[in-house]
Parts: C-alpha cells; sequence; structure tokens
C-alpha cells in the first residue's frame, strides 16, 4: 500500500519568477560581468534591461564547471540554456520581449507549469 501523505509533501514548492533563455552559437555567458559575449567581443550587459535583483544561471550549473573540451557535443549544446531569475513578485511575461530582443538570444520561453498527479502542489 502506498504511504499517505504528510502535511509536509503538501507545502506548494516555489519557484522566483524566471524565463528559460537559449543563446545563439557563437556566444558566451560572462558569469563575472553577467554579460553575453559573442565571438567577436559584443556584449549584451543584462543587468541593465532586468530589474534589480535578477540574476542569469545556467541550466546545468555543472557543465559549466566543467572543462569544454571534455563535453560531449550535446553536453555543450546545453550550455546555450540559461535561466533569467527576475524577482519574487514579477511577471516574467513583463521580461519575455526584452529579452527576446539582447543579440545573443535564440529563444525565450516561460517555464513550463508543473504540477503533482490529482491536482497535489
Amino acid at each position: 500500500m502506498f504511504a499517505s501523505m504528510g502535511p509536509e509533501s503538501k507545502r506548494r514548492i516555489k519557484t522566483r519568477p524566471h524565463l528559460v533563455v537559449r543563446i545563439r552559437d557563437g556566444w558566451r555567458f560572462d558569469e563575472e560581468k553577467s554579460e553575453f559575449v559573442s565571438g567577436q567581443g559584443q556584449r549584451v550587459e543584462t543587468k541593465a534591461d532586468l530589474p534589480p535583483r535578477s540574476r542569469v544561471e545556467y541550466r546545468i550549473p555543472q557543465l559549466a564547471k566543467a572543462a569544454r573540451k571534455s563535453l560531449s557535443k550535446d553536453e555543450a549544446d546545453m550550455l546555450r540554456y540559461f535561466n533569467v531569475i527576475l524577482p519574487s513578485g514579477s511577471d516574467p511575461l513583463d521580461y519575455q520581449k526584452i529579452v527576446e530582443q539582447w543579440p545573443c538570444v535564440e529563444d525565450v520561453q516561460l517555464p513550463p507549469e508543473s504540477s503533482l498527479p490529482n491536482g497535489i502542489g
């Protein structure tokens, strides 16, 4: 039989509002400066277009720490995906069009809605 769910398992997990971004080939992210940089040296300063307390982070931070030459083609491709994390209370739709205008961006999506079966969560 299944164990009943305790009160701690019924708590809703809250995530900060965010966007999922895929950058174009030939661009990279400079974490120290929070800028995207092209192979030709063009820079996109993310903080200028986002509200205070926003940040950009790799979707899979562990891959960003690995030596680039050790990554498979698919792993290297995953380095093109980022979360643009917005402050609590922000509406990602307000920033989707702004982020789409960055020259480094190939695609911007709202995060998928997720929930547990039977309406839990």
